[in-house]
């Protein structure tokens, strides 16, 4: 079947064996102004006419993993079909793995991070489960680069915060005190003066 693309929602299941399911996965377009622009989205993967995702939440102890009818998300617009492929299995026992997974810690609704641990996140380790496949990285391609970058500046930020520990220690200078951080001339020693 391979990896083919369709815009319409008016799709019709293939006629399948038993015991031989479709699986695909759902792309949204997010509803939040400059999500377009942004290329943000938000995915869900079917199977056995479900259409399984994760959202966040803050009731502890629960799941944040939930299903709905495929291509019907009532928070997110619609946008493409992608077909993965057929699986063979039961619907049971394709449910019993979603479910194992759902339970898990890991996709708790509290859980839930925009760049992190997202929707995409989930549909990614849901599609490996079923298949050993990946969706395409153009899915979340968005949150994956401004978590990059949210990551590269917090390493930055530690290793200059480091650099002026190993310095303040090697030239045997005191902390950073309050009055040092800008607050006045007056309180700034001389010596840390510009």
């Amino acid at each position: 079947m391979g990896n083919q693309v369709a815009q319409s929602r008016d799709y019709l299941e293939p006629q399948l064996p038993d015991g031989v399911l479709e699986v695909r996965v759902s792309v949204y377009k997010l509803n939040f102004p400059g999500a377009s622009f942004l290329g943000a989205y938000h995915s869900g993967l079917v199977v056995a006419g479900q259409e399984w995702a994760y959202g966040g939440h803050s009731k502890e102890g629960l799941s944040g993993v939930y299903y709905s009818p495929p291509e019907r998300d009532p928070n997110h617009s619609f946008y493409r079909r992608i077909i993965v492929g057929e699986l063979t299995a039961t619907k049971a026992d394709v449910e019993k793995s979603i479910r194992t997974l759902a339970s898990s810690p890991n996709w708790r609704g509290t859980e839930y991070q925009i760049l992190e641990h997202n929707c995409n996140h989930f549909t990614s380790d849901l599609m490996w489960l079923l298949m050993k496949r990946r969706p395409p990285d153009w899915i979340n391609k968005t949150a994956e680069t401004m978590n990059l970058q949210a990551r590269r500046t917090k390493a930055e930020q530690g290793a200059l915060a480091e650099a002026i520990a190993a310095y303040r220690e090697e030239y045997d200078l005191p902390e950073q005190t309050a009055s040092m951080k800008g607050e006045s001339e007056e309180q700034t020693p001389v010596w840390l003066r510009a």
